[in-house]
């Protein structure tokens, strides 16, 4: 490890003198040149030789990064309830690969390798949930159906809706193979009509390749729907994406007014602990307070996991409450900076019409509302009970079924 490090450092000191000396100097440009040329040009050659398996079925989630969401649950589902499949986990990451391999010997290959690029060339369908970004440097070809599960229904203005620079944003070095081929895919599987409308848009893909299941992840909350019962009370918090690595909403505890011995504070009060949930793409932070707990996807990819063990669920603008809502506990939203989040991000209806109540936007109004919804989890049920079936239409537990039906009767 001391020799890559070694290495690393004199590397990265002529990267930035070059990239100081030559103003021409683009390696990335280099890199995606090869990619969308060569790279691409020799996986669709061999895709017209190499014979086709249609019972494979490759996936992948959040850039190869983790095992999660909804591509995860569908896999899993596959594993435990139909032989007839062969569903292949791709991944970049070692400890992702050790966890399949340990539950599902022979299920997970490491990308990009001669093996995933067999398997991929094989394969009849890739199923994903965040983009092609998934499939770990495949490049995208012609002869793979795509199956895009997705990982929210979206409040804000995402994909093509932003501006160019806004999505460089979001997705840093991979943003030009989100942009590239973010409307190759066949079918697109969401869980209402409003969704289907707002991704129809945000990505450009007709309406006709969208199919209304449910999600697969939320199987597991379906079964899971019974009250807590514990003398300490757990509140999750996930705030939205906003900025990659570490930055200042990185460091809220829920409202920027809000310091750590304050929530320490009142956690002890209620009883309560809580727990932070960072999103997948921005670092955590660790808390002095014994009742103060960050938990990042490396410690638990799965959310709905939390979801399961939480009593109340704070938020911002994150889609992640639209599933939280069919446990029908209760959420408390901190818009604390909803003028300039709306003015840069871009909100797909007014704040109010988007969350059912409480909207917490001052110091005070987040500790009352969060100790009524501690005290009083039933207030605002039947506004959580409206929103929810506007975002999760009519559908209840078995997506992962409805799914996979689809995916086997190759009507696209």
């Amino acid at each position: 490890m001391s020799s890559l490090k070694s290495l690393g450092a004199p590397l990265m000191k002529g990267h930035l003198l070059l990239k100081k000396i030559l103003p021409f100097y683009s390696p990335w440009g280099v890199y995606w040149a090869l990619y969308f040329g060569p790279w691409t040009w020799l996986f669709r050659a061999l895709s017209w030789l190499v014979p086709k398996q249609d019972n494979l079925f490759i996936f992948g989630s959040n850039e190869g990064k983790h095992y999660s969401d909804n591509s995860r649950s569908l896999f899993e589902y596959i594993q435990n309830n139909d032989n007839s499949i062969r569903a292949v986990w791709f991944t970049n990451n070692r400890d992702v690969y050790r966890e399949v391999e340990e539950k599902y010997p022979g299920k997970v290959v490491m990308s990009p390798s001669l093996k995933a690029s067999f398997l991929y060339l094989r394969a009849g369908q890739a199923i994903i949930s965040f983009g092609y970004q998934d499939m770990c440097k495949m490049p995208w070809i012609p002869s793979i159906t795509v199956n895009q599960l997705w990982h929210g229904v979206p409040l804000k203005k995402i994909g093509l809706l932003r501006a160019k620079n806004k999505t460089d944003e979001d997705y840093g070095e991979t943003a030009r193979l989100f942009l590239q081929w973010c409307g190759n895919v066949d079918r697109f599987f969401v869980t209402s009509r409003y969704e289907k409308e707002c991704l129809s848009e945000a990505f450009n893909i007709p309406q006709d390749r969208f199919e209304i299941t449910g999600n697969p992840r939320n199987d597991l909350l379906y079964l899971n729907k019974n009250p807590l019962d514990s003398d300490t009370k757990t509140i999750l918090y996930t705030p939205t994406f906003r900025e990659r690595g570490e930055g200042e909403h990185s460091r809220v505890l829920l409202h920027p007014d809000v310091s750590e011995g304050q929530m320490h504070e009142f956690l002890e009060k209620n009883q309560a602990k809580l727990i932070i949930r960072p999103h997948w793409i921005t670092e955590g932070r660790v808390y002095k307070s014994d009742r103060i707990e960050t938990v990042t996807h490396f410690d638990e990819p799965h959310l709905h996991n939390l979801f399961i063990k939480s009593d109340v669920l704070v938020t911002d603008y994150s889609s992640a409450y639209i599933d939280w809502l069919i446990l029908d506990r209760p959420v408390v939203f901190t818009p604390y900076d909803l003028e300039e989040y709306s003015e840069k991000n871009g909100l797909l209806d007014d704040y109010e019409n988007l969350v059912p109540p409480p909207i917490s936007t001052t110091l005070e109004d987040l500790f009352i509302d969060l100790g009524s919804a501690l005290e009083n989890p039933q207030k605002y049920s039947e506004e959580r009970n409206q929103m929810k079936i506007k975002y999760l239409g009519p559908w209840g537990y078995g997506a992962s079924e409805r799914v996979l039906s689809i995916l086997k009767s190759k009507n696209f």
